[in-house]
């Protein structure tokens, strides 16, 4: 799957061979470390990622959050 958007908050459809019908992203900026992004089908949301990069450029951590689901997904990546 591919996903072109622009970070404006607008839904932007999805390409490729396995995208699901009326599947669309869309993209902010919350601030300059920080992007928020959600995927939705058909106009119902399905997840929100916010990505963050620390202030020091060396950690980027995911949080992927899904309705229903208590608690988000926590992935944190460090620079080598």
């Amino acid at each position: 799957m591919t996903k072109s958007m622009n970070f404006d908050g607008k839904d932007y459809p999805g390409s490729g061979p396995n995208v699901p019908q009326g599947y669309t992203s869309s993209a902010q900026r919350v601030n300059e470390q920080t992007l928020q992004m959600t995927d939705k089908i058909n106009g119902k949301l399905m997840d929100t990622q916010q990505i963050e990069l620390s202030p020091d450029r060396r950690t980027l951590t995911m949080t992927i959050s899904i309705p229903g689901q208590n608690k988000p997904d926590i992935q944190v990546f460090d620079r080598e």
